[in-house]
């Protein structure tokens, strides 16, 4: 059965990071994730998530320097060692604190590269990242972004990350599935949750337009919960959105599946 979790990077924005994990269960949530722990002090945030009573279901490996637009580093000639070493890093976080699940960026497209080259980079990078952190009890998830929010995504669609995971062949490696992403790009989520089936490996969802709490725009929660039930995903779906004021004002006027 798909449960909610709370995506502690968004919700909670108004307390200090540590505090964020008993925020969410005192809102209800028995299972939080989270962009990137604390870098100073993961061991804290996974003391944090365990003493709140939660436990996390996704983090995500480190992604690079965001400020300068990087989204991940997989398709990067040289960094593929760099790569595998933030999965298992991340890998250790999550599955101290009780999940499994990482969320590998795989970077945004390279200029004067071919493309399949790059794809194919990533790839093999992804494959050894898997291998890596499969003896730690952790799997990956790979995640499409839009282009409007982020030039030039490697992978922009979810059509295009399912076929990534596919063409990577590993059982440890998914799809991340994001509503907001995949609407952002003009698609209709639920249709692409039927379409990608079993690649599915984990879910997160914010309203569009405006990445805001469900009902501030187009985007039905319940409807993409039942998509993706119905196309077999059994996992949790992450809040992923940004509340216009205090998260648990904006929690309360969810009309939870």
């Amino acid at each position: 059965m798909i449960a909610l979790s709370a995506h502690l990077g968004t919700l909670f924005g108004e307390l200090p990071p540590l505090a964020r994990p008993a925020a969410a269960c005192a809102a209800g949530f028995d299972a939080v994730e989270a962009w990137w722990p604390p870098a100073d002090a993961p061991a804290d945030w996974v003391a944090a998530v365990r003493e709140a009573g939660a436990r996390a279901v996704l983090v995500n490996a480190d992604g690079g320097d965001l400020a300068a637009g990087e989204r991940g580093y997989c398709n990067v000639p040289g960094r593929g060692d760099e790569a595998v070493a933030a999965a298992v890093a991340a890998a250790r976080t999550v599955t101290a604190a009780g999940g499994e699940v990482v969320n590998l960026l795989v970077g945004r497209a390279l200029a004067g590269t071919p493309r399949a080259r790059q794809l194919a980079t990533a790839r093999d990078v992804v494959r050894e990242a898997a291998d890596a952190v499969a003896p730690l009890g952790a799997r990956l998830v790979v995640e499409h972004l839009n282009g409007v929010d982020v030039a030039d995504p490697l992978l922009p669609t979810p059509a295009a990350a399912a076929e990534f995971v596919a063409a990577v062949g590993h059982g440890g490696v998914r799809l991340l599935l994001d509503a907001y992403h995949a609407a952002a790009a003009g698609l209709d989520p639920a249709a692409e949750a039927a379409a990608a089936g079993s690649l599915i490996g984990h879910a997160q969802y914010a309203d569009h337009p405006g990445r805001g709490a469900p009902g501030t725009g187009t985007l039905d929660l319940r409807a993409f919960v039942d998509a993706l039930a119905e196309a077999g995903y059994a996992g949790h779906v992450g809040l992923e959105f940004v509340p216009a004021g205090p998260t648990a004002e904006a929690l309360a006027a969810v009309d939870a599946p």
